[in-house]
């Protein structure tokens, strides 16, 4: 299913570029056609720029899809500062001329968000200015989607708030002239790229959410205790 039902242009460009539209006709219906060319190349680049194609998450539930469109630049454990807990990690920077929306990594509930990262950060990669969503599946999967201001600047903006539900592959914000974005997801959760890969947001797969059956979860002294009670009694 399409992420979104708009048309492909952000729609956080439609003012800028009805202002650049207006002030490059001014210009050439006052100053004439040549006088007025930066103005419509201005134009023209700020279109490609808030460009917002459509895409289709994979139907794959567990899957974790890239919350933006760029390249992997690391893999890894790290230490989650929001939820206090060892993640997995995967840090994605877009570059200045990709696509700039943002996308959910998984469907779930927004549980919390913050706007700056807890201190002290043991991670250099989630400057203090960095915005931070935490998306909890229906099965309990907890997946934090932190956000940072890319080199260029630009403003970053957002659809949803705590307490609302964001579908797979959702789009849920857009980041101006570009981000750098970091998923940590569950110990244990599996990798489905390689550092430097290109990815797609909202649909190329960077994790899977591993879920243990209930057979081949280690069994915890509680559950070992009412096995033997049960066998016992059988007996």
């Amino acid at each position: 299913m399409p992420t979104k039902q708009y048309a492909p242009i952000a729609r956080e460009g439609h003012g800028t570029l009805l202002l650049v539209a207006i002030c490059a006709s001014v210009l050439n219906a006052f100053l004439g056609f040549y006088a007025a060319i930066p103005a419509w190349l201005l134009l023209v680049s700020l279109f490609y720029q808030f460009r917002d194609p459509t895409e289709i998450p994979p139907p794959l539930p567990l899957a974790i899809v890239s919350p933006i469109h760029g390249t992997i630049v690391r893999l890894g454990t790290a230490r989650d500062p929001w939820l206090k807990r060892t993640a997995e990690s995967i840090v994605i920077e877009t570059g200045l001329f990709d696509v700039h929306s943002i996308y959910a990594p998984t469907e779930g509930k927004i549980m919390e968000q913050w706007r700056s990262v807890p201190n002290p950060a043991p991670n250099d990669d989630d400057p203090p200015h960095s915005s931070a969503y935490w998306i909890q599946t229906d099965e309990g999967d907890d997946i934090v989607l932190v956000i940072t201001q890319g080199a260029w600047g630009g403003r970053i903006s957002f659809d949803y708030h705590p307490g609302e539900r964001v579908g797979h592959g959702r789009r849920i914000g857009f980041a101006n002239l570009g981000c750098r974005a970091r998923l940590y997801l569950p110990l244990g959760s599996r990798y489905e790229v390689a550092r430097a890969s290109k990815v797609a947001a909202g649909s190329s797969i960077v994790g899977t959410l591993i879920h243990l059956t209930r057979m081949a979860r280690p069994v915890v002294s509680g559950e070992a205790a009412v096995a033997s009670a049960t066998a016992d009694d059988v007996h």
